[in-house]
């Protein structure tokens, strides 16, 4: 019998906000290099999330591995096979990203402005890795489900880019930045990124055919269907198209897409360990 690798909450929460970190600092690169001025508080936000969020992520890998000296080591010793391994080298190196990025968003310098749209580039495929390495390496192991779940990274990447812009819209919502240019830009990005899940979701569950049992099926599938798909993706899209002026429901679309994201982590990771 193949042993389960006995993921708790703890590494949940890592693909969880490692994904709002890489979808948060895409929006930000995007806007800073393709945006205009309006869209200096998308870019600050959206820099100023990873940096903590991936911070978070880093401590959890090091409270789940129990021993400080293990994630140090893993830092030191890199193991292509080992997803922890891969984690702490990811982490790392985003947050690196993330942290220059902070930094050079205090200044308004053309220099520093231009230095700043570089380094978000090449840290935007940082962000992705970060946002979708979880699945792939998933998919890539010989248990049951997570070995047919081909398009599990794909899946995890759309995942983290519509939390991500969630998560900034609703920051937006929260500091009264609501009413600019800015905002509506964001949640266009967020309805796209929306349904671009819904149909890798779908495609997802069609190339699984039977094996996808495990989460449609049996004690999973109430949080899948009602939690994720309906909830998390459909739901939120119809407050988009039909309450979009309605800031109130808009804001509600993103605190339900965050808990979209979060469910399918959950749902996939604890569903092949039941």
């Amino acid at each position: 019998m193949l042993k389960t690798p006995d993921w708790g909450m703890m590494i949940v929460f890592y693909f969880f906000l490692g994904g709002i970190a890489g979808g948060s600092y895409f929006t930000a690169a995007i806007a800073d290099n393709f945006g205009g001025p309006r869209d200096r508080q998308v870019i600050r936000l959206g820099y100023w999330l990873s940096l903590p969020l991936v911070l978070i992520c880093g401590i959890l890998l090091i409270a789940d591995l129990g021993v400080p000296a293990r994630f140090l080591n893993m830092l030191f010793t890199f193991k292509f096979w080992d997803p922890m391994s891969i984690g702490a080298w990811m982490v790392g190196v985003f947050g690196l990203f993330s942290f220059l990025s902070c930094v050079l968003s205090l200044s308004s310098s053309e220099a520093m402005v231009t230095l700043r749209r570089k380094v978000s580039l090449v840290g935007t495929l940082a962000g992705f890795f970060l946002a979708s390495y979880t699945g792939v390496l998933l998919s890539a192991t010989a248990l049951p489900f997570w070995s047919e779940a081909r398009l599990m990274g794909a899946l995890f990447l759309a995942s983290g880019a519509s939390t991500g812009m969630a998560a900034i819209s609703l920051l937006l919502f929260l500091s009264g930045g609501s009413t600019g240019e800015a905002w509506g830009k964001v949640k266009r990005a967020d309805r796209y990124s929306m349904i671009l899940e819904l149909v890798i979701l779908a495609v997802f569950l069609g190339l699984l055919g039977s094996a996808a049992a495990p989460i449609i099926q049996g004690q999973f599938a109430p949080l899948f269907w009602g939690g994720l798909v309906v909830a998390g993706l459909v739901v939120p899209l119809v407050l988009d198209f039909v309450g979009s002026k309605a800031k109130t429901l808009v804001a509600l679309s993103a605190i339900l897409v965050l808990a979209g994201g979060f469910i399918l982590r959950y749902v996939l990771l604890m569903s092949i360990q039941a």
